[in-house]
């Protein structure tokens, strides 16, 4: 019982971890695409959607390619 609830919580640990490591890979993804932006004639509202899109399909092609690869 006690390696059971030691191995879930080491697998719960690990996942948190995956978690905040991808939450901090898509900010700053973020933080690039919305600077990146900036030479374009948008409007700030723009720029954001703009931004979380890509963000979106960058995290979206890095998880696929970590389940395949």
């Amino acid at each position: 019982m006690i390696a059971v609830l030691m191995v879930s919580g080491m697998a719960a640990s690990q996942a948190s971890h995956i978690c905040v490591t991808a939450m901090g890979r898509s900010a700053h993804a973020f933080s690039q695409y919305f600077q990146a932006l900036r030479q374009e004639p948008l409007n700030p509202v723009e720029r954001l959607v703009f931004s979380l899109v890509l963000t979106k399909a960058k995290a979206q092609q890095e998880c696929s390619a970590a389940r395949h690869g």
